[in-house]
C-alpha cells in the first residue's frame, strides 16, 4: 500500500509526491500510483486524455458512466476488452460500499469528486471505510467551479500517476481554448442574454429542473449569459415553476442531454447526444423537447433561438468545448471566428484510440437562418 500523510507533517522519503488535491488536503505518496478507485466511473474518461492505457491504471470503479453514458462507455470497452473485468463498486452513495467490493482489488489510492451521484466528499461511510484500511483518498473536481478546478485537478492526476509531462500539456491546451473566450468577454461590457437551462431536458414530462450555480451554469456566467435561475434559486439546483420561466421569457434555451440511441429514443424523451449520435437525431431530439408543457410557450422557441449541450460536459475537462458552444450561442457575433468544432475534434483525437465522435451539441435555428 502506498504510504500517505494527511495535514501531519509525517516523515516521508525526499523523493515523494507532495499534492494539495481539491480539498486543500496535502497528501503525500511514496510513489507513483498504480492501482486506482474510481469514485466516480466517468474520471476514467479523465484519465483517457493523459495515457493511452487508462483501464489498467483502475483497481474498481462506480457504474455510472456505463449507466449514465451507455454508449460513451460502449466505445470505451470495444477500445479496451479488459474494461468488461474492471470490479465494479455496486450501488451508489455510501450504501455501496463494502470492505470486499472498495479493497479487495486492493487500490493504491482512491480519487473521489467534491460532488456529483456517486462516491464523493458527502459518502462519509466509504471515507472511513477507505481511512481505516490505509487508502489515501484525493479530492478532485470539475463541476463546483470548472474553469479553475479542471487545471488543478488535471495537475493533480498528473503527479500522482506520473504523467506531469501529460498533464502540462493539457492544461496548456486547455488553457489556450478557454482564453478564447475569456479574453474578449473580459473586455464586453455589451448586452448578456438570459438563459434558461434545462437540466436533463425531456427525463420527465415535468418542468423543469435547473441549476443556479456550478456545472454548465459557472459555463454560462463565463461566456456572458445570465442564468434565470440566479434570482430565484437559494441552492445550486432545484425545480423551476413554469410559470417563473414564462415570466421571465429568456432570451435563450439551453437544454442538457442525457438520451443515448442504444437505449431508445421516443418523442418527447430526452434530449439524444453524444458518440455516436448523428445530426438528424439529435436536432429531431431538441425540437421534441422544446415542446414539452412550460417550454413551447417560449418566445425563444418561436424565434429558434433553443439550443442543447451534452449534459455529461459537467463532470469532464472537455467542458472546454461546451465553455466555447454557449460563447458562439450567447454572443454570435462576437465569437463569430471561433470554432468549438475545431476543438471537439482536438479532444477526441486525444482519446484515441477510443472512437468518441458524435454530435455533442445542436441548435433549432432561427426561421431567417433556415435555407
Amino acid at each position: 500500500m502506498i504510504a500517505a500523510a494527511f495535514l501531519m507533517g509525517a516523515a516521508a522519503p525526499a523523493d515523494a509526491i507532495r499534492i494539495y488535491d481539491l480539498k486543500g488536503r496535502l497528501v503525500i505518496l511514496d510513489k507513483p500510483v498504480r492501482k486506482v478507485l474510481l469514485g466516480e466511473g466517468h474520471f476514467l474518461a479523465t484519465l483517457a486524455l493523459l495515457t493511452k492505457d487508462p483501464v489498467s491504471r483502475v483497481a474498481g470503479m462506480f457504474p455510472d458512466f456505463e449507466t449514465q453514458d451507455h454508449d460513451g462507455f460502449a466505445r470505451f470497452a470495444d477500445a479496451y476488452p479488459l474494461l468488461a473485468e474492471a470490479p465494479t463498486i455496486d450501488g451508489t452513495g455510501a450504501g455501496g460500499v463494502t470492505p470486499e467490493n472498495a479493497l479487495d482489488p486492493k487500490p493504491d489510492t482512491a480519487i473521489l469528486g467534491l460532488g456529483g451521484h456517486s462516491l464523493n466528499d458527502p459518502s462519509k461511510q466509504a471515507i472511513e471505510l477507505l481511512t481505516a484500511a490505509d487508502v489515501p483518498i484525493i479530492f478532485i473536481d470539475f463541476r463546483n467551479i470548472p474553469i479553475v478546478n479542471t487545471r488543478h485537478s488535471m495537475h493533480v492526476l498528473g503527479q500522482i500517476f506520473g504523467l506531469q509531462a501529460e498533464s502540462e500539456d493539457f492544461v496548456d491546451f486547455y488553457n489556450r481554448e478557454v482564453s478564447r473566450v475569456t479574453d474578449r468577454m473580459v473586455l464586453y461590457s455589451g448586452h448578456r442574454p438570459t438563459v434558461f437551462l434545462d437540466v436533463k431536458a425531456g427525463l420527465t414530462r415535468d418542468c423543469c429542473f435547473t441549476t443556479a450555480s456550478s456545472m454548465l451554469a459557472t459555463l454560462i456566467d463565463v461566456a456572458g449569459g445570465r442564468n434565470i435561475a440566479k434570482s430565484s434559486l437559494r441552492d445550486m439546483a432545484k425545480p423551476l415553476k413554469p410559470e417563473f420561466i414564462i415570466a421571465c421569457n429568456p432570451n435563450i434555451y439551453i437544454g442538457t442531454a442525457i438520451g443515448s440511441r442504444s437505449q431508445g429514443w421516443t418523442p418527447g424523451g430526452p434530449i439524444v447526444l453524444g458518440a455516436g449520435i448523428d445530426k438528424v437525431l439529435a436536432r429531431r431530439s431538441l425540437i421534441s423537447a422544446t415542446l414539452r408543457p412550460g417550454i413551447s410557450s417560449l418566445s425563444t422557441v418561436d424565434t429558434g433561438h433553443t439550443h442543447a449541450i451534452w449534459h455529461q460536459f459537467a463532470s469532464t475537462p472537455m467542458n472546454v468545448y461546451a465553455l466555447q458552444k454557449l460563447a458562439t450561442w450567447l454572443h454570435p457575433e462576437l465569437f463569430g471566428d471561433l470554432d468549438p468544432e475545431k476543438t471537439m475534434m482536438k479532444l477526441v483525437n486525444r482519446l484515441l484510440p477510443i472512437r468518441m465522435e458524435g454530435v455533442y451539441a445542436t441548435s433549432v435555428l432561427p426561421p431567417t437562418e433556415v435555407h
